[in-house]
């Protein structure tokens, strides 16, 4: 007899997590772990406890590049950058609506979930993000 153990693909794993922008918080040290969380907290190394927190879409650009060579279906130039999120987690994500000559430092940014790609029919969803339309930070 042969065991096969089926596993959910990623973006089904932490579809919850990912479509509303929900983070854990380490009881031990505050860091907060997105999009899900571990056993073992990244920043204290300790194993912890996590209490969920909801993000907000908002946060400012620490580092950034640009790609300007990508896989056929990618349109280039394509800003992706490394963003604070308010409250505390550090996320990688696309940039839109925005030039690449346009991408700063210390830009406010908001994260809105969109189709990311398509695989074969099936929209992948999850957050790009664009300049901040109002600033109130």
């Amino acid at each position: 007899m042969i065991l096969v153990i089926m596993h959910k693909p990623p973006q089904w794993r932490i579809a919850r997590e990912n479509a509303r922008l929900i983070g854990y918080r380490c009881k031990h040290c505050g860091f907060v772990e997105f999009p899900e969380p571990r056993k073992i907290c990244k920043r204290c190394r300790k194993p912890s406890e996590f209490a969920e927190l909801q993000m907000q879409p908002y946060g400012r650009v620490i580092s950034f590049v640009v790609q300007h060579r990508l896989p056929e279906g990618f349109e280039t130039p394509l800003p992706l950058a490394v963003i604070d999120l308010e409250g505390g987690a550090r996320v990688y994500g696309q940039m839109t609506e925005c030039k690449p000559d346009e991408m700063k430092i210390g830009m406010s940014v908001e994260a809105e979930y969109r189709i990311f790609y398509d695989d074969d029919g099936l929209h992948i969803y999850s957050y790009k993000f664009r300049p901040r339309r109002s600033e109130s930070m």
